[in-house]
């Protein structure tokens, strides 16, 4: 405020100096009234940085009655710089030639009355025109540019809430359909078991669980959407290191698996996670549509990326589910979007002597935290 305030005085001064100065050489009221035009110009210049309007009115209406007067031949430089912030806050550069009719025509005012010749008066209103209509362009044209900025950075806040969004939607169906998915096996092979009691609690020991494992990942999951902080808290999410339980679950769902991890010793949280989930969303697929199948999971790290490779036999009846075979299950277009956000690839589908492959790499160097 005290910064606007000197540039207002500053401005106002130096209008005084060039314009208005010396007084009128008449005696009486001719000068009193030069001396009160002059002292309501400084007044309206100094209400600039908090009234523009109203500054811009009275320092145009000062300026007016002074040029047709005789008092100053101020090209109305003193009324451009108050129009300024007028135009900021409210200019459009398609109103400037309508405002430039508008101010021309209260210039020519000064025609009617003015001391000075005809040619003289043209280039006074002349550049009188250019300096308004000037100004109220150089302020449209940053009121325009001041929006555009607005509507960038709300466009940016708003990506941000749909990608953060999507991010938690991904961990959801990967929690949720993995875990549903290993229940529903280990709940249909404990249907069958009979009066097998030992059989049956150990089938009703794996669904309490895995229940209980989604349960805690869903919770970490969402308490980390309203408190980042709180959910990292809570334990971190898995990785390489969890696949042996991931793999140990859908054993006991009756899949054989043949995991194997090489080279991945260094690799960060966040394509940690990526890999986890690309494994877990594999191997969720071959517990719904293969069952009794055998799986050969291979995750080998290198120096710039991870690649993943979940690849079964098919099932024993040979039959293949259209959303396994197509890759358009939400699962596997999750998976396709988690890889793509991190810079790598994903593919899937029906391999040529039968079942079903999952292929990705995963980047290192580019995700250094979890989250996906």
């Amino acid at each position: 405020m005290a910064r606007s305030f000197g540039l207002d005085l500053g401005a106002a001064l130096l209008c005084v100096l060039v314009f208005w100065l010396p007084l009128v050489d008449r005696p009486g009221w001719s000068r009193s009234v030069h001396a009160w035009a002059i002292v309501l110009l400084i007044v309206g210049m100094l209400l600039r940085s908090r009234w523009s309007v109203v500054a811009f009115c009275l320092v145009t209406g000062v300026t007016l009655a002074g040029a047709v007067s005789g008092m100053t031949h101020d090209p109305f430089v003193a009324a451009a710089w108050t129009l300024f912030p007028v135009a900021v806050s409210w200019g459009s550069p398609r109103l400037v030639p309508a405002t430039s009719v508008t101010i021309g025509l209260a210039i020519v005012l000064v025609a009617v009355g003015g001391p000075a010749g005809a040619e003289e008066t043209v280039r006074y209103v002349m550049v009188s025109l250019l300096v308004l209509a000037g100004t109220w362009a150089l302020g449209s044209t940053m009121r325009r540019q001041r929006r555009q900025a607005e509507h960038a950075l709300r466009a940016e806040k708003e990506h941000a809430v749909t990608a953060e969004r999507l991010r938690v939607a991904r961990e959801v169906h990967d929690i949720v359909s993995h875990s549903l998915g290993t229940i529903s096996v280990v709940s249909g092979v404990a249907r069958q078991v009979g009066d097998d009691a030992g059989r049956m609690r150990e089938k009703l020991a794996q669904i309490e669980t895995t229940s209980r494992e989604a349960l805690d990942e869903l919770r970490a999951a969402l308490v980390a959407v309203r408190d980042p902080g709180e959910g990292v808290a809570r334990g971190p999410q898995p990785g390489i290191d969890d696949l042996r339980g991931l793999v140990e679950r859908v054993e006991h769902a009756g899949i054989a698996v043949n995991l194997t991890v090489s080279g991945c010793d260094r690799v960060p949280p966040g394509p940690g996670l990526a890999v986890y989930r690309i494994a877990q969303e594999g191997l969720t697929n071959v517990t719904r549509y293969a069952p009794g199948t055998s799986c050969q999971v291979a995750v080998v790290g290198g120096d710039t990326d991870v690649r993943v490779e979940i690849v079964d036999t098919g099932p024993a009846n040979g039959l293949v589910s259209r959303s396994a075979a197509t890759g358009s299950g939400f699962g596997l277009v999750g998976l396709r979007e988690r890889v793509r956000l991190m810079g790598g690839a994903l593919t899937a589908g029906r391999r040529a002597e039968g079942g079903f492959a999952l292929r990705a790499v995963v980047p290192l160097g580019r995700h250094e935290v979890s989250g996906g």
